[in-house]
């Protein structure tokens, strides 16, 4: 990717991603996109049923959906997100995830360096 102290492309789409990451069953497979001071960006191939339990990240994140559906759960509630749905969740606020289908999202950390994921 072109990279240089001003701006970074950090993918070219979806058919990118899904070469990079390909689903493996049962599971979640991550994919750190980026990182710098300001953001780190992950890829997650979630195949159907797979779960992220719930944890928190002591820094604020934004968590969208391309492709799939997942259900998001937050504090006392249970959100079913399609492709293009977006979230934010302030930091160190507990959160689970849910692959309803076979699906990938983009996370994105902002100022990672407080995170430490629990």
């Amino acid at each position: 990717m072109a990279d240089d102290a001003r701006w970074t492309l950090i993918t070219t789409g979806l058919d990118q991603l899904r070469e990079q990451t390909p689903f493996k069953e049962g599971h979640t497979a991550p994919s750190r996109l980026f990182s710098n001071d300001d953001a780190r960006v992950m890829h997650l191939a979630l195949d159907e049923g797979a779960e992220l339990t719930e944890h928190l990240v002591p820094s604020p994140i934004l968590v969208q959906v391309l492709e799939g559906r997942i259900r998001f759960d937050v504090e006392d509630e249970s959100h079913d997100l399609g492709p293009g749905a977006m979230i934010h969740v302030a930091g160190s606020v507990p959160h689970a995830v849910t692959a309803v289908g076979a699906s990938r999202i983009m996370v994105v950390m902002l100022d990672p360096r407080r995170h430490t994921h629990r």
